[in-house]
């Protein structure tokens, strides 16, 4: 009784809340888009209402042993080493859940190889951002059919708190491939998706808030020369919070007429996104989120500055900064009129290109406490179709499978493939951001989803992380009622006093 009314919370919660949408999603404008365009793209089955999905099945290939072979950036892949897909799964089809974009069209192409090895067939799922948590809710608690889905990592702490995810070191164990490393994930991603007892989901994917600035502009002599002159200071890849406030102001015309960019900073301002940005230096200012048990460490001398730091950097960026969501600021920072900006690592292609192509670096958000996500695939506890469904996440995830799937800016969730791909010749600089991003002893996770209750905590911070921003509110205050509510939450589901 206690499990089915935990459940229902989290249902309730998702529903209120919606999905937290790190990794390239934003809430408010963004996400109504995403959710357009899902419902544009649709097939809808007989057996789904009025849900907005998309079903995907490629041909079955019955074992086709020449499928193991694949080659990506000048590299000979061996997709099934160990020999373990020889059709034997023919007739049997798996059902699995994922987000659209950039989320599900690398996964497909995992799916694609995978069903000519396995005789699987594997119907592909495609959501909004906005339904995703609600499906997957749903199919947990065994009122929709799925076998595998992929979700934000964070998740995992929510779906696991009442069982909804299978041991995937049990299923490994059972049918698993001798050869599948389970050491060549970040730590901080495998850290994320297992506890004292086992691993929950497998890393797919990570992203983190990333800097981005006018490289050509930072390296113009003449630029250089005026910021010198200006600031006594040389122009430099801002590394520090007082670093970033200094060149943000310097390259905001308002302040100074004579910047070659109208704006000086940008992130994401839209609902469900701002709290990200004071989120971002709360460790360079000493602080951090959560002490363990999910007791509130954010309410703190350390917020308050983090919180006054990044009003102040808004200044430096469009009066209208609360319309800004993911595809809003990729599209002014790839006009040129902003000279540096925080967004998620997949932003990279879409900044990185038309006039602004090869003018682009990449950093570590100044500070050194970036903001981290990622997403993982895992499996229903309650699906009839374990082994299959282990024997697609170890394909999907596997060092060579991961392999398959990547492109610029989508980074792959194993440390080992990110070095692959700097020594293959690519973008050196937007990988090694992405690792000295995940190194960092001060990285904060950027979904704030407290056990059963979703990412209804990710809502209470940045209701009040706007308010703030808008100036109703004080730091204190903003601070104050965020660790109120997320204590009253919390104690809603049994945890804390």
């Amino acid at each position: 009784m206690r499990k089915k009314q935990l459940c229902a919370t989290f249902m309730a919660a998702v529903m209120t809340a919606g999905l937290l949408t790190g990794c390239g999603g934003s809430g408010g404008q963004t996400a109504d888009k995403e959710q357009q365009n899902a419902q544009e793209q649709a097939d809808v089955p007989q057996d789904a209402g009025n849900a907005e999905t998309e079903a995907v099945s490629a041909d079955q290939g019955g074992g086709n042993s020449s499928a193991r072979e694949a080659e990506a950036f000048g590299y000979q892949l061996n997709l099934d080493p160990s020999n373990t897909l020889n059709g034997q799964y023919e007739g049997q089809t798996l059902t699995v859940f994922c987000c659209t974009g950039e989320f599900s069209e690398p996964l497909q192409e995992s799916i694609d190889l995978f069903q000519k090895l396995s005789g699987a067939a594997v119907n592909l799922y495609i959501y909004s951002f906005d339904e995703l948590n609600s499906k997957i809710s749903l199919a947990l608690a065994g009122d929709e059919e799925m076998d595998v889905t992929c979700f934000v990592s964070a998740y995992m702490d929510t779906f696991n708190s009442v069982g909804q995810l299978a041991d995937l070191t049990e299923l490994s164990g059972q049918y698993g491939a001798a050869d599948y490393d389970w050491n060549g994930f970040s730590n901080a991603l495998i850290g994320r998706t297992s506890d004292e007892s086992g691993v929950f989901a497998v890393p797919y994917q990570v992203c983190e808030m990333m800097g981005f600035y006018r490289k050509d502009l930072l390296e113009d002599p003449d630029i250089q020369a005026a910021y010198k002159e200006k600031t006594g200071k040389d122009l430099t890849v801002p590394a520090t919070t007082e670093e970033l406030e200094q060149i943000a102001q310097f390259f905001t015309k308002s302040e100074n007429p004579d910047s070659p960019t109208t704006y000086g900073y940008l992130t994401q301002g839209i609902t469900n996104a701002s709290m990200w940005s004071w989120m971002s230096r709360l460790g360079s200012f000493g602080g951090s989120m959560f002490h363990d048990g999910w007791e509130v460490a954010f309410n703190s001398q350390a917020g308050v500055d983090a919180m006054n730091y990044n009003k102040k950097l808004m200044s430096y960026s469009p009066a209208n900064w609360n319309e800004y969501g993911f595809d809003e600021v990729n599209a002014l920072m790839a006009s040129g009129e902003a000279f540096f900006c925080e967004t998620w690592s997949s932003a990279y292609p879409s900044i990185n290109s038309g006039e602004m192509a090869g003018k682009i670096g990449c950093c570590v958000t100044p500070g050194n406490s970036p903001v981290i996500s990622g997403w993982s695939l895992g499996i229903n506890s309650l699906s009839e179709k374990q082994e299959l469904a282990w024997k697609f996440i170890e394909f999907c995830t596997s060092k060579d499978g991961e392999m398959t799937r990547v492109d610029n800016g989508v980074a792959p969730a194993r440390d080992e493939n990110i070095k692959r791909l700097v020594d293959a010749g690519e973008d050196a600089g937007y990988y090694t951001a992405i690792t000295d991003s995940f190194a960092c002893e001060k990285n904060c996770w950027g979904d704030i989803c407290l056990p059963y209750l979703g990412s209804q905590g990710s809502s209470i911070v940045d209701t009040y992380t706007q308010a703030m921003y808008k100036g109703s509110i004080s730091a204190e205050e903003a601070l104050e009622n965020m660790e109120t509510e997320i204590k009253e939450a919390l104690k809603s589901v049994g945890i804390g006093n």
